[in-house]
């Protein structure tokens, strides 16, 4: 069977949308994260108890005080994991802090899933929140050493930036009232951290400002610099330990033959089904626009 007389074939290949719905799991990645997210704060509340301290009897959470990040624990006695778990840990004081947070989470997930695969937005939010993480405890380094640094915020706007640069002009309802596209959505959070950084009001805030600037900077440079951990991964095992390529030898690569072209579509096309678009490599991009011209010439009288 030709090219040409295969259903997904019909219409020409494109970089833009992909080939169609693909297939979500029945818990997609967001809703994964926000399932381990509560579990994570339901066991804070559950593991609080009355410790002993300088100051006298304070209460405090074992889960929590293994996974909250300070400057401490990671610079100096080098627990590099709270890097990452702290984004799971939310004020067990204030509901409003995990509840903002994963409403965020969910509505502006659900844009940029519809960009990426299941994968590799596992990946991007686990980045996030260590790239966040980064500049916060960069900043608590020189600025607040005592500062105990918990919550997803940062991750958080980094998927809404995402969503932003992806979907500027697509209107939500602030506060379920006041329409506002995204680009300015994001700007509105941007400069709710600035301000306080650039007045000096940030010393008697309990909010992690550079964390915050810190999600949206890395969610810029993820589709600035057109990321994707799961085509790195991929290409990982076949890059370490590779000779060197002589760059002055070119060979000629015959096409291929359509029978052994249509294979391989057919094996790149379920890829996508099973990893989404954003998992292609750029070979593989290669062979599907090779496909469309040699369906386009085909098509010719």
């Amino acid at each position: 069977m030709g090219l040409e007389n295969r259903e997904y074939m019909q219409d020409e290949f494109s970089d833009g949308a992909g080939f169609g719905s693909r297939p979500r799991p029945r818990l997609s990645a967001v809703a994964q994260i926000i399932v381990i997210t509560i579990a994570v704060f339901l066991l804070q509340l559950l593991t609080v108890s009355e410790q002993s301290d300088f100051a006298g009897l304070l209460r405090d959470s074992s889960v929590e005080s293994w996974l909250r990040m300070d400057v401490e624990s990671v610079l100096g006695r080098g627990q590099v994991w709270r890097l990452a778990t702290y984004a799971l840990c939310h004020n067990r004081a204030n509901i409003w802090h995990i509840a903002m947070n994963l409403m965020m989470l969910y509505f502006a997930g659900q844009m940029v899933l519809s960009v990426m695969s299941e994968r590799e937005f596992r990946w991007f939010y686990a980045a996030s929140a260590v790239f966040a993480g980064i500049v916060s405890l960069v900043f608590c380094r020189f600025f607040l050493p005592q500062a105990q640094i918990l919550g997803a915020s940062g991750a958080v706007l980094s998927v809404l930036t995402v969503a932003a640069l992806h979907y500027p002009r697509r209107e939500v309802l602030l506060m379920g009232i006041l329409p506002l596209q995204m680009r300015w959505l994001l700007l509105l959070y941007v400069a709710m951290d600035l301000l306080p950084l650039l007045s000096g009001s940030w010393r008697q805030s309990q909010t992690a400002h550079t964390a915050h600037l810190g999600g949206v900077l890395f969610g810029f440079l993820y589709v600035r610099q057109n990321m994707n951990f799961s085509r790195w991964l991929e290409e990982l095992p076949r890059r370490v330990g590779r000779p060197r390529k002589n760059r002055n030898l070119k060979l000629f690569a015959p096409p291929a033959p359509e029978s052994s072209l249509s294979d391989q579509v057919d094996a790149i096309l379920q890829k996508i089904s099973e990893q989404g678009e954003a998992s292609l490599t750029a070979k593989e991009r290669q062979i599907l626009t090779q496909a469309s011209r040699q369906l386009r010439k085909n098509r010719k009288p």
